[in-house]
């Protein structure tokens, strides 16, 4: 097996161990256990835990935003592009709940472990990046980069308390209806970055 498909490997058995166990019990061990490789293989793939930490947000993240990729696709050129991708992480939220509760673990975990404090600032730093990629793909015209930033990370905040909150609640129509509500905000603000 080549190393991308042990990593990939490793990164699976990660997602599973942690979200079925939660974060703390996932230990090297556990996750080699889980993926059927033994603790050199784990070392020779990855450089620390950290390393590992970082490829699993990246895993999660990505499968959201493919996500919300794939919904774009199918959006008719007189819907509403932004909303559709909201809906399609929103509908990946509900049908996914542990992987979301995952998310939130990792983050907590990596803020309490000074040497892990990066993953999760760069956990936060790839919802920006993903959600500016979606905002350009989704509405018309292109704001200067700060206001794109802003933006991004306005919607970030926004999905991921709402995502916390049902999390907590489980109340599916205030979710949605805090998302529709942010739509016109951020067509707003991005708007106001356009003149």
């Amino acid at each position: 097996m080549s190393v991308e498909d042990r990593r990939a490997q490793l990164v699976e058995a990660a997602i599973t161990v942690m979200t079925r166990e939660g974060v703390r019990k996932a230990t090297t061990r556990a996750i080699v256990g889980e993926a059927g490789a033994s603790l050199s293989v784990f070392h020779y793939c990855f450089d620390s835990k950290a390393a590992l930490f970082e490829e699993v947000v990246r895993t999660i993240v990505g499968r959201s935003a493919g996500l919300a990729k794939e919904a774009l696709t199918g959006v008719a050129t007189d819907d509403d592009a932004l909303m559709a991708g909201l809906l399609a992480y929103w509908e990946h939220v509900v049908a996914n709940p542990e992987q979301h509760l995952l998310t939130y673990e990792v983050t907590q975990h990596c803020l309490r472990i000074p040497e892990l404090h990066d993953v999760a600032r760069s956990q936060y730093d790839l919802y920006a990046n993903v959600i500016a990629i979606h905002l350009r793909g989704s509405l018309e015209g292109e704001p200067d980069d700060a206001t794109v930033a802003c933006v991004a990370r306005y919607l970030a905040v926004i999905i991921d308390g709402v995502t916390l909150n049902w999390l907590a609640r489980r109340d599916d129509d205030e979710a949605l209806a805090v998302l529709r509500s942010s739509v016109p905000h951020v067509k707003a603000m991005w708007a106001a970055g356009l003149s």
